[in-house]
């Protein structure tokens, strides 16, 4: 049974190619497979081509299609001057509160996201002069405190690491 549902849904996203919901600039494009409130399903193409079909533990409702339940979700194509090609930044809410962002670099032959990490209350990124920064916060080891008056700490990280 589960080999009949890998089969469908790889049928599916090589059916689904041609509607992708996002073409790219380049040769990408992706496909909000199925959507819900714990887990995702997403097909990425180059050209035609199925590279792989990822999995996230996060709702991407809003950027498939269906009733817009999650209204921070994206998948959007981001170019830092380390990798012109691209990568794709998913995000999306987990649970009442937290939120998920990963790094899927499409020019890897890999079904898991480069970059994985889930903020408290937040997980962002920005360009700043061509680099790629990711921001997310996690509770204090010390609770709430003189150094950690919120009880949060945030968290810089470029991607990649420079080297």
């Amino acid at each position: 049974m589960k080999r009949f549902c890998n089969l469908a849904l790889l049928t599916l996203a090589f059916a689904s190619g041609a509607l992708a919901d996002h073409k790219i600039g380049t040769t990408w494009s992706w496909h909000v497979l199925s959507a819900g409130l714990d887990e995702s399903r997403v097909a990425i193409y180059d050209k035609k081509a199925l590279i792989g079909i990822f999995d996230f533990s996060c709702d991407l409702t809003a950027d498939g299609e269906g009733d817009m339940v999650e209204t921070d979700a994206g998948l959007e194509l981001v170019r830092p001057s380390s990798n012109p090609a691209g990568l794709l930044v998913v995000t999306c809410n987990v649970g009442a509160h937290s939120q998920y962002l990963a790094i899927v670099d499409p020019t890897r032959k890999t079904n898991q996201p480069v970059f994985a990490e889930t903020g408290s209350y937040f997980a962002k990124w920005e360009l700043q002069d061509g680099e790629l920064w990711i921001s997310y916060d996690y509770p204090c080891d010390t609770g709430i405190s003189v150094e950690c008056p919120d009880g949060f700490e945030t968290v810089f990280v470029q991607y990649p690491a420079p080297q």
